[in-house]
């Protein structure tokens, strides 16, 4: 079965696993797909989830250097035909043009052979980019591209923090967005508010919502913390003591807090009656975390799965 007809089924548990593709200096990209086959041996997962990395200034000081990186197609496609799973390539819309941006999914669907992708807008509505905005890059794919040749599932991004997000998903589910991965959680609280307001929302205007694979990542340092912290997440100040107090033991550490938001939100979508598909997406966020990652996802994925079993969701 297609990604794309596993999202669509609500019934029907979704796991993703998310890797930055390899320093592209390094030629690493054969020994990275090797990690990605050994990863698929030891647990199921859907697909592999590739951001695409720019250096982002609005952020202030990155406190983790930035490496050049191998294009995230181009991973992509290695991992499609050498491991045979389907690929997600994230692509970051605001920084070209529309005509540009065109020729990329083109490209992107015909030479490397890739029909998932998430569509990313700006860091900040401060700046005016030159590119479209994930809105209208998502209504250009869906209804010119998709009524033609092309058939791409189209994928965004979701901050539970951002004032009226809710609103954002039913909008951006409107104009072709099928499915959403959260920014990292370290949190439950804004994401339950929002799960709820998105499912009332729907409601209201008799739409399907669209699926949510909930994000999260292993830290095993105070740098991957900081990291974390400067692409946005939210952690609270109880759970950055709970992580630090214990350095040596930090990955442990944070799979548990990973695992307590996971069964808090599963739980809440049970009481409340919440019909938001949720799904899971597992990040390594450093190359040197990969294993924390793997044992992150094995167990995330069990109590996801245990859940949809308990509770009747899996189709």
């Amino acid at each position: 079965m297609r990604f794309r007809d596993k999202v669509r089924k609500p019934k029907r548990p979704v796991v993703a696993y998310e890797i930055l593709p390899p320093r592209e200096k390094d030629g690493t990209l054969n020994s990275y797909a090797e990690n990605i086959s050994s990863l698929l041996s030891q647990t199921h997962i859907d697909a592999i989830n590739i951001p695409e990395v720019h250096e982002e200034n609005e952020r202030g000081t990155r406190p983790v250097k930035n490496l050049e990186r191998a294009e995230a197609r181009e991973f992509g496609r290695l991992l499609q035909d050498n491991v045979g799973i389907e690929a997600i390539v994230n692509r970051v819309m605001v920084h070209n043009n529309l005509d540009y941006q065109k020729n990329w999914i083109k490209e992107t669907f015909y030479d490397y052979d890739i029909e998932n992708l998430i569509l990313v807008g700006g860091e900040t509505s401060n700046i005016e980019y030159p590119g479209p905005s994930v809105n209208e890059s998502a209504e250009y794919i869906t209804r010119d591209l998709n009524t033609g040749r092309f058939d791409i599932f189209c994928g965004g991004i979701t901050i539970p923090s951002r004032e009226i997000e809710s609103k954002r998903l039913l909008q951006k589910g409107s104009n072709g967005i099928e499915f959403f991965t959260s920014q990292v959680l370290y949190d439950a609280t804004k994401v339950k508010k929002m799960l709820k307001y998105y499912d009332e929302l729907c409601k209201v205007n008799s739409v399907l919502p669209r699926r949510i694979l909930l994000s999260f990542a292993p830290v095993s340092s105070k740098k991957n913390i900081d990291f974390l912290k400067w692409l946005g997440v939210e952690i609270p100040s109880q759970t950055e003591k709970r992580l630090i107090s214990d350095k040596k033991n930090m990955p442990s550490k944070s799979l548990e807090i990973a695992s307590d938001i996971l069964k808090d939100i599963l739980n809440n979508n049970e009481e409340l009656g919440i019909t938001v598909p949720v799904g899971l997406n597992v990040e390594h966020i450093m190359s040197y975390n990969f294993q924390s990652s793997i044992n992150m996802l094995q167990e995330l994925s069990r109590i996801y799965r245990e859940f949809c079993i308990k509770t009747s969701l899996y189709d």
